[in-house]
């Protein structure tokens, strides 16, 4: 009996560790699609350094991913390829 008694306390510290964890999360940003961030070239610029000035927790996040390929697409001087391929330079092994 005691036996059962140290698993379910071992295992309901587990679920309170981490449950903990999960409360400590930054609160979650309006995720902006690439159509805005390239219509919005302020903003875009704004979350592109903000992304850069703190890469190791916000990089892979939607709006940093968003505003990177945002800025892809402005600066790409043409578009090689299909749509759905999503390709956006030209290829240069032909130049």
């Amino acid at each position: 009996m005691k036996e059962n008694t140290v698993i379910v306390s071992a295992a309901a510290s587990a679920l309170f560790i981490i449950l903990t964890g999960c409360e400590s999360q930054q609160p979650h940003e309006e995720v902006r699609p690439v159509d805005w961030y390239e219509v919005n070239s302020a903003e875009r610029a704004a979350k592109l350094a903000e992304c850069r000035a703190n890469p190791d927790q916000l990089d892979a996040t939607p709006n940093c991913i968003n505003a990177s390929r945002a800025e892809n697409n402005v600066k790409a001087p043409a578009k090689w390829g299909t749509e759905k391929e999503g390709v956006r330079t030209p290829a240069t092994i032909y130049d």
